[in-house]
């Protein structure tokens, strides 16, 4: 019964969420299928429900497999979607990773029918919804707790994202260069956060990006989106989850004593230590008074004589740091037989690419073999 049930009724929302996905307005997609954006806007309105006909044209055009149209939404409660945008974000990039972040816990929470995941051990020191000022040095104070409750002294984390994972938050990576958004995070009550990370960075710019995101959801996560939306709020709680980032990554008991010099080389040596980008780490000693700032204007203009402000040592070097427990909880339902590649594609409904991407999974690692010219032979006996 409940499988006949899956496939009798079209959820026009499913249509709406594919379409904001993929950043196509009504008009677009209504040219891709070669229909008129009314007849769109009828199936997003319920007011008129697409034949098989049309619904493979829309998986075509969307690229989602047609049973996307017919599975129901994860319950989703109203949380903000903090993004950590380019100053050219759009509002349409950030409906497509508002959207592709909830992809993210669609398979989480198919996974989480068969395997526990870590428990959530990430805390959230502000608990109004209304938004206020934090100061920075309370800020300094949180993020010194966070370490504390982590057990993680005062050196350099030797890994962000598995200790995040740890943590209980799920973290999955996505292309995001022709969308503006560095990353997004969002955490719901009662339910794991959530951060989407884009892969287009060098390691250590993404790092900062995950600290980033924890920020918000240590400091923001309980704001309403009407205090978020404000221009005035959104500018200084942009200000507060960087400044954590920071404070997170370079604690001040530890990190402030090794800047002995302000010398590329030097820099470039704490880099190698720390994780981080020589203009983060510049921006922290800035904040933290250990140098003026001419002497932080004075980093900046050498890496840009040298071209190295966008692209800098060691940037090529530094290895990303890579999700895993996605990774781990597919991988481990096809070894143990549990599920079977095709049935996580099938049961998820969503693009099996798109699984594999925010899985951080091998390309290909879900696609079905095709066996049907195989004849199996056995060995005698």
């Amino acid at each position: 019964m409940e499988a006949n049930d899956r496939f009798s009724k079209f959820i026009p929302e499913r249509l709406i969420e594919a379409r904001e996905a993929r950043g196509l307005t009504l008009a677009e997609l209504a040219d891709a299928i070669q229909t008129s954006h009314q007849a769109i806007s009828k199936y997003e309105k319920r007011r008129s429900v697409p034949g098989f006909d049309v619904l493979e044209r829309l998986s075509n055009a969307l690229a989602v497999p047609v049973t996307y149209f017919y599975k129901k939404q994860a319950d989703s409660q109203e949380s903000v979607v903090y993004f950590r945008s380019m100053a050219m974000a759009t509002q349409k990039s950030k409906k497509v990773h508002f959207h592709k972040i909830r992809w993210i816990k669609e398979i989480h929470k198919y996974l989480e029918q068969y395997l526990e995941f870590p428990k959530i051990n990430t805390p959230q020191f502000i608990t109004r919804d209304t938004y206020i000022p934090i100061d920075f040095e309370e800020i300094e104070r949180m993020a010194s707790d966070v370490r504390k409750m982590w057990n993680l002294g005062n050196g350099p984390i030797s890994d962000v994202v598995l200790l995040l994972e740890k943590s209980g938050i799920i973290v999955g990576r996505a292309p995001a260069s022709s969308y503006k958004i560095d990353a997004c995070s969002k955490w719901e009550e009662g339910g794991n956060p959530y951060i989407l990370l884009s892969n287009d960075k060098t390691a250590v710019r993404s790092r900062f990006d995950i600290a980033h995101e924890l920020g918000h959801l240590v400091l923001h996560s309980k704001i309403k989106q009407s205090e978020f939306n404000k221009k005035e709020n959104y500018k200084q709680i942009e200000r507060e989850a960087h400044y954590f980032a920071g404070a997170f990554l370079l604690p001040a008991s530890s990190f402030g004593t090794e800047i002995v010099s302000t010398s590329i080389d030097h820099l470039t040596t704490l880099k190698k230590r720390w994780k981080v980008s020589i203009q983060a780490m510049a921006y922290r000693a800035k904040s933290l008074d250990i140098i003026s700032e001419y002497q932080h204007i004075n980093i900046r203009q050498r890496l840009a004589k040298n071209n190295q402000l966008s692209k800098e040592p060691l940037d090529d070097v530094l290895p990303f740091e890579e999700p895993s427990v996605l990774k781990q909880a597919i991988m481990a339902l096809v070894d143990h037989k549990v599920k079977t590649r095709q049935d996580i594609v099938s049961e998820i409904c969503l693009p099996r690419e798109e699984i594999e991407t925010f899985a951080n999974l091998e390309e290909g690692y879900l696609k079905v073999q095709d066996t049907s010219n195989v004849i199996r032979l056995n060995f005698r006996t």
